[in-house]
């Protein structure tokens, strides 16, 4: 069947809408008579039959811009005078041509509606179904760069990192402010790294980790969580080093000021005692 609309295997079985413009072709109470009409005009783009209360409607397209619409209507208008734009919803469950809820039915998206359920799928956090939305897409349209972007975001929020990366990498080919977002990644990665070997136990290979990352990206967030590593292995010295430059860059952030008051004071003490151990050998020596 010509486009036919469907994504929704992916989708749940209560309604899931969102408003677009499409194409109202006729209403029947009688399905079998809007069947028939169905089958002359298959190369309509998403053409469907929806219940809405007692009624059939066939109708066709999904479409975020009204003149799109508009362009469909007067090819629909060449079998159908009387049809006209509106406003519609993707609501699966209303569709009665083609049956949405068929289990093992292709899937066909368009473009706009791809994209706009994806968001809505991002929406309620079920990023899983936005990334297969976006994986049809990208095979539909392997030229989009906006349909890549956006999975190499939902494949980062997952936490899929190499993937995601490989992504931005070549759609930095492009557009070099695609450089910021990746680095982003690249960073998020190395601080996951970080949280599971301090996790397990192993502080001076998160160290390092941090410790490299930190001289590329001397950020507030590598910072303190440098700071913080140091302080929980005992080098206290280290920590206060780097709460001092966090300080200078961010001097009006409370946080930074407290762990840089802490680790001084430590270091005020860690100074008096070497000092008074000085002194004690000094008098040693005298004696």
């Amino acid at each position: 069947m010509n486009r036919l609309l469907i994504l929704l295997i992916l989708l749940p079985a209560f309604a899931f809408s969102s408003e677009y413009y499409c194409v109202q072709l006729a209403s029947s109470k009688d399905l079998r008579a809007l069947k028939s009409l169905f089958k002359k005009v298959m190369y309509l783009p998403d053409l469907r039959i929806e219940k809405i209360g007692g009624m059939y409607t066939l109708r066709a397209g999904f479409f975020n811009r009204k003149e799109n619409a508009e362009r469909l209507l007067r090819r629909a208008k060449l079998v159908f005078p009387d049809s006209f734009v509106r406003r519609c919803l993707l609501a699966p469950d209303r569709m009665v041509v083609p049956n949405m809820r068929k289990k093992g039915r292709t899937k066909f998206f368009t473009y706009d509606v791809g994209m706009k359920l994806a968001s809505l799928y991002i929406k309620k956090k079920d990023l899983k179904r936005a990334e297969d939305i976006y994986r049809e897409l990208s095979d539909m349209y392997p030229d989009s760069r906006e349909v890549k972007l956006q999975l190499a975001r939902v494949l980062y929020w997952q936490g899929k990192y190499d993937e995601s990366l490989r992504i931005y990498k070549e759609l930095e080919q492009f557009d070099p402010k695609i450089a910021d977002e990746r680095r982003k990644v690249e960073i998020k990665k190395v601080m996951d790294m970080v949280e599971k070997l301090e996790s397990e136990g192993k502080l001076d290979e998160a160290i390092k980790l941090l410790e490299k990352l930190y001289e590329e990206e001397k950020s507030y967030t590598v910072g303190i969580k440098l700071g913080r590593l140091y302080m929980i292995s005992g080098n206290r010295q280290r920590a206060h080093e780097v709460f001092s430059e966090l300080r200078k860059k961010y001097p009006e952030d409370r946080d930074i000021l407290h762990l840089y008051t802490i680790t001084k004071a430590s270091e005020n003490r860690r100074s008096k005692k070497k000092l008074l151990r000085g002194f004690s050998q000094s008098l040693r020596v005298l004696g």
